[in-house]
């Protein structure tokens, strides 16, 4: 992650892994699939989280390291995953040796840390022919029952999109949305990256549904009298026990040149 973002967001602090694990979505085991990697490989998921995307790779792989930077994410991981080696570390410094994972994932995190120096850390402890898994949840179809009341009115309380470089409530970020994050990629002695979109549903209730709204970062940012008046508008405004959201998964995985 760039040095500006490893700190919790300002507002709620240690409180908002809470919120990123209730509200965000999964991913579908099929994405493990896309590197062609046998069980017995050792995988690194890089910027882990709460561990969303670890638990999947632990059903998997016989071994599976998870680097975080923010250490109230990591107390999620650890125990949502306990089958992962859990290490304090960021892209710009992998706290690992060189040539020591068949794999690198990241999970709606390339967009943080998509620069040379990061490129340059992932290569170091990727072995000749590593893969790189890139993956990101995207909206699919509109949220049943309709939530665009909510995302009406945070529209309007938030920051706009030429302020925020794309659409606030778009769990990309500007760099994913106009794909920036790939040039990163473009002179490094990466393949070309191959892509697939899979489908990924998800089944919320309403306090999952404000979960979701709290977990996105420039709300998290809010002073409590702020972010707090707008979530509890957002409840007000979500009447259903239960939301279909039916993301897709956008999947990119390339391999490393020959080492040496």
């Amino acid at each position: 992650m760039r040095a500006d973002t490893w700190g919790m967001p300002a507002g709620s602090r240690d409180r908002w892994p809470d919120d990123y694990e209730r509200g965000r979505p999964g991913w579908p085991p099929e994405v493990v699939d896309r590197a062609g990697l046998p069980s017995t490989a050792t995988v690194l998921d890089l910027g882990a989280g709460t561990g969303k995307l670890t638990r999947v790779l632990t059903t998997v792989f016989d071994r599976v390291v998870a680097v975080e930077p923010a250490e109230a994410m990591r107390r999620l991981l650890v125990a949502h995953c306990p089958g992962a080696e859990t290490l304090a570390g960021t892209a710009h410094e992998i706290p690992l040796a060189e040539e020591s994972v068949d794999a690198v994932f990241a999970a709606q995190a390339f967009h943080w840390f998509d620069d040379e120096r990061a490129v340059a850390e992932i290569i170091r402890v990727l072995r000749s022919r590593g893969a790189l898994v890139l993956l990101w949840n995207l909206p699919g179809a509109p949220t049943q029952p309709s939530i665009e009341a909510v995302e009406q009115f945070l529209t309007e309380h938030g920051p706009t999109a030429e302020e925020f470089g794309s659409d606030p409530l778009d769990l990309g970020g500007p760099r994913y949305v106009s794909g920036e994050w790939a040039l990163a990629l473009a002179e490094s002695p990466f393949e070309s990256l191959q892509s697939a979109r899979l489908p990924n549903p998800q089944t919320l209730d309403r306090e999952g549904m404000v979960a979701f709204f709290a977990s996105m970062g420039w709300l998290a940012d809010l002073p409590d009298s702020e972010r707090l008046r707008l979530l509890d508008k957002v409840r007000s405004l979500l009447t259903a026990d239960e939301y279909r959201r039916p993301w897709e998964t956008y999947v990119y995985w390339t391999r490393l040149a020959t080492k040496g």
